[in-house]
């Protein structure tokens, strides 16, 4: 008879590779549905699905009504994502070739110039929100030329305001923060940047970065603080192309440099996922194997811990003072970043917005985006309403993945019984299997990861798909599986 899983008998610090394998077999053993399948990863990190809603029968754009009745909804608050998809060169373990844009200055503009125009769109939709934060991603803002990046920060600062907490966060690949771009960003009111790293071994660096010098990155980290960000976050991924054990031993060896001498704030430990339009897909051995990676994160919470470093969502680790400003920011704004709490508006080609009673993507295309924005209306491409049940499920998903608990006694009061059915026994068993633990004091009601939990919680959120949203996501994925690295969508 296996041995019952319970948080207490999981020590991620103390176990070694082997014995880590052990406990994950006997849980898969338990729970097949939780074993890492390549076909299935990255793709639970929104509900509904993103490849869902992007189907023909959701091809259409909201009118200004039904926007304002259904993406709006009660909300009063909104944070705003934008998207931008030029890259001075792509990763080599990035497979989102969708997103990228060519280089191209002229393209640029038109996309910065229609970028403002949908701010302003969206302004006059919907003039009585406040601003909760941003967050500048794609891709990279600062591949954007200083002028352009300049217009662009005007008008945002012009349409919204200035970012109104330090943990507004704009993002960066290091080979193109420069002082200059950064200064620009600062002046505008940034004060939390995202580079990303990926990797501070020299070696795994260079083999993913286009033998760019790991220097590239460390500079960069430095050059942010110089010019004034408060805040500096390192995003690393675990199970890279060629990554050894050794090499992760060398990454974690720097990154304790860094945070002894107060170099970076927070990071977030993102696990690569092989996926059938990455090169690497349907290699065996190409990739470390999940039990490697997961003992790689493993051994990375035991650095955090070491420094006091918090775990506020699963792999997302702050310093005591990180946490500090955050807490601040959220008392003094009274702003709950919650899903189904705050509109998620997404911004430029590509973007998913999250709204009270809809959820919905952009254009992919850059032009087709830049002609819709052109003709007077929003980049939406695709919308889909949805129901108290998907709603109450897309925000204990959330909780999954970014929330230090998961609140269902809240969202039961929020949503009613009927909309939690499936969830509450889902949870229980997550309980049963030591994935998870009831919250007995500072949350009532509410259930929090374990570590073991933390490690496969990318896997439990599927268990928690509606029943036709589940076949839906089921029925694209197995026409994606067919097609392969043909594949254009999310």
């Amino acid at each position: 008879m296996l041995p019952r899983l319970t948080p207490d008998r999981y020590d991620p610090q103390a176990a070694t590779a082997r014995e880590l394998a052990a406990m994950l077999e006997a849980l898969w053993s338990r729970a097949p549905d939780l074993q890492p399948a390549a076909a299935m990863h990255d793709y639970q990190l929104t509900y509904p699905p993103a490849v869902q809603i992007q189907q023909p029968a959701h091809r259409r754009a909201p009118s200004p009504a039904e926007f304002r009745r259904a993406a709006i909804g009660d909300f009063d608050t909104a944070g705003y994502y934008f998207h931008f998809g030029f890259c001075q060169y792509r990763c080599r373990y990035c497979f989102h070739y969708e997103l990228t844009t060519k280089r191209d200055d002229e393209r640029m503009g038109r996309y910065v110039d229609a970028l403002l125009t949908e701010m302003r769109t969206f302004r006059a939709w919907a003039p009585e929100l406040r601003t909760g934060l941003y967050f500048l991603g794609g891709g990279t803002p600062t591949a954007l030329p200083a002028p352009l990046l300049a217009r662009f920060l005007d008008g945002l600062l012009q349409t919204f305001g200035p970012p109104p907490t330090a943990m507004s966060t704009v993002e960066a690949k290091p080979i193109t923060a420069s002082t200059e771009k950064l200064a620009l960003l600062v002046q505008a009111g940034f004060r939390r940047i995202n580079l990303g790293v990926q990797s501070l071994d020299p070696a795994l660096y260079g083999f993913h970065h286009h033998r760019e010098p790991l220097d590239v990155a460390l500079s960069a980290i430095d050059r942010a603080r110089a010019v004034g960000f408060e805040f500096i976050n390192i995003d690393l991924m675990t199970g890279l192309e060629t990554q050894t054990p050794d090499a992760w031993v060398r990454t974690l060896e720097t990154l304790d440099g860094l945070m002894r001498r107060g170099a970076v704030d927070s990071a977030f430990i993102y696990p690569y996922h092989d996926d059938p339009r990455s090169k690497t897909y349907g290699r065996p051995g190409a990739l470390p194997s999940f039990v490697e990676t997961a003992h790689s994160d493993a051994r990375a919470r035991a650095l955090f811990e070491a420094h006091a470093w918090r775990e506020l969502g699963p792999r997302f680790y702050r310093s005591p003072r990180h946490v500090r400003r955050e807490l601040l920011d959220l008392a003094r704004t009274r702003i709950d970043p919650s899903y189904g709490e705050v509109l998620y508006q997404g911004f430029g080609n590509s973007s998913f917005s999250i709204g009270d009673r809809a959820t919905y993507l952009n254009h992919r295309g850059l032009e087709s985006y830049c002609d819709a924005v052109e003709a007077g209306g929003l980049g939406i491409g695709h919308w889909l309403e949805i129901d108290d049940r998907q709603r109450a499920t897309r925000d204990l998903t959330f909780d999954m993945l970014y929330s230090p608990f998961v609140r269902h006694r809240s969202l039961l009061k929020k949503y009613g019984a009927e909309a939690l059915a499936t969830h509450g026994a889902l949870l229980e068993r997550w309980v049963e299997l030591g994935l998870a633990r009831r919250s007995q004091w500072m949350l009532p009601g509410s259930y929090a990861l374990t570590a073991l939990g933390k490690l496969v919680h990318q896997q439990m959120i599927p268990a928690h798909y509606l029943e036709r949203d589940g076949a839906a996501f089921r029925s694209v994925m197995r026409v994606r599986s067919e097609l392969g690295r043909r594949y254009r969508g999310y």
